[in-house]
């Protein structure tokens, strides 16, 4: 107890300490110790949530759907691709049957699950609106999707992942925007379903809050938006159709999305259709799920539609390639920049680089309190303050570690194209992939 004490101490007069130098410091040396955050960080966030709490208050979020009249309601097709899904597959298809939009229907692939999937389907395919089939053999999700794609009839098409859940009234709310002819996609907004299970699914829901949903209503308002995600997303059917469905492999969702852009359509969100998915609850499933994103991002803006950065072809347009040099920011220069400040503190303050990093990582702590609240004010949440508060102090600490999952990764496609050994798809699946 004594130690502890003492430990608690020690760091109060360090804390003191780092005040006390700080205070010093010249508006000139300020630039020069804290230049990643206030050059970098500050103007990119505080412009963002600035503008996206004015959308806010000035009602320009979000498209609430009146109910659809069930004579005129076009047909939505929501398609369910399912792997070793068996605990929770009914779940997510009785939260679809819930749906208050008055013509759907459901239909569930299977793609050669081991687990009890099977034993599911029974019950599964006597109720009414459901359609279950099944892939024998494993053959990955693009080509369940396309087989749902297939025997679909709706004019519009919902995607959404087996380990996710829909509040009652999210196809309403993606149907409303397609009221806009040229809105070719409209993704939803993405919850933590799992948050309570530990302190990394806390982590994840307030990432998710703060990162994913405000960042997505601000990428949507400004036109920039590149990602309709496979948990939760719908397209109109012809669209499907042009661009040939689903192509294999991981980042298939970016990679449709990214398709429906260069075709000149608009992709809007809707942060009404709150959709609560399942996420790692380890930290090695967690870092395998985050690899395979950042990775994607390389293979599909940086190889496979690199035209978009070349002015004289057709699917060149600025919004697309702001969209592009705004994730590859991110994604690819962020990372390496604060491993190069990082560096830059240690060697040019060897003496006082703890005193820095202390006053960055209050910083953020406030800066993640404010943004967590405004998630929580804006976003339609089923969590509150008291379910993530644990997880604020910690994000910073969270945040490096994704940082640096990033430049692993962004490496490791860049030199070895490793997305393509990605078992997210089975093996034949990847070696009849095209190479970009």
């Amino acid at each position: 107890m004594d130690s502890l004490v003492a430990a608690i101490v020690d760091t109060w007069y360090y804390i003191v300490d780092a005040w006390d130098w700080l205070f010093l410091l010249s508006p000139d040396q300020y630039f020069r110790v804290f230049w990643a955050v206030i050059f970098l960080e500050l103007p990119r966030y505080a412009a963002a949530n600035v503008y996206v709490l004015f959308l806010f208050f000035a009602g320009r979020f979000d498209r609430v759907a009146t109910p659809f009249p069930a004579a005129t309601a076009p047909l939505v097709s929501i398609i369910v691709p399912s792997y070793n899904e068996g605990q929770r597959i009914n779940q997510t298809v009785s939260s679809l049957r819930e749906q208050d939009y008055p013509n759907i229907e459901i239909i569930v692939v299977d793609d050669g699950s081991t687990d009890s999937t099977l034993a599911q389907f029974e019950e599964l395919r006597r109720q009414p609106q459901v359609s279950v089939f099944r892939n024998v053999e494993r053959q990955g999700k693009s080509a369940a999707l396309n087989f749902g794609l297939s025997v679909s009839r709706g004019q519009f098409v919902v995607f959404m992942d087996a380990d996710s859940t829909l509040a009652r009234d999210v196809v309403s709310n993606l149907m409303v925007h397609f009221e806009n002819p040229k809105v070719g996609a409209v993704s939803g907004d993405l919850g933590v379903r799992n948050h309570h299970a530990n302190l990394l699914t806390r982590l994840q829901a307030l990432e998710y809050l703060i990162s994913l949903s405000l960042g997505r209503r601000f990428k949507a308002a400004m036109g920039i938006l590149s990602i309709v995600p496979g948990a939760i997303g719908a397209f109109r059917r012809d669209l499907l159709t042009r661009i040939g469905g689903i192509e294999p492999g991981p980042g298939n969702d970016s990679d449709v999305t990214i398709r429906t852009r260069k075709l000149g359509l608009q992709i809007a969100f809707a942060g009404s259709a709150a959709c609560l998915t399942t996420a790692p609850i380890t930290w090695r499933h967690w870092y395998k799920q985050r690899m395979r994103w950042d990775r994607n991002i390389i293979r599909n803006r940086a190889r496979k539609h690199s035209d978009i950065f070349n002015p004289k072809q057709a699917s060149f347009t600025l919004s697309n390639f702001i969209s592009f040099l705004d994730t590859f920011f991110f994604v690819a220069i962020l990372p390496v920049i604060w491993l190069i400040y990082m560096i830059d503190i240690v060697t040019t303050y060897p003496g006082e680089y703890g005193y820095i990093l202390i006053a960055v990582i209050i910083l953020h702590l406030g800066l993640n309190f404010l943004r967590a609240l405004m998630g929580l004010l804006i976003t339609e949440r089923t969590i509150d303050l008291s379910d993530i508060g644990i997880a604020i102090p910690m994000y910073s600490f969270y945040r490096l570690i994704l940082k640096s999952v990033r430049i692993i990764a962004v490496t490791q496609e860049l030199l070895f194209r490793s997305s393509y050994n990605d078992p997210f798809a089975p093996e034949k699946v990847r070696d009849n992939m095209r190479i970009y």
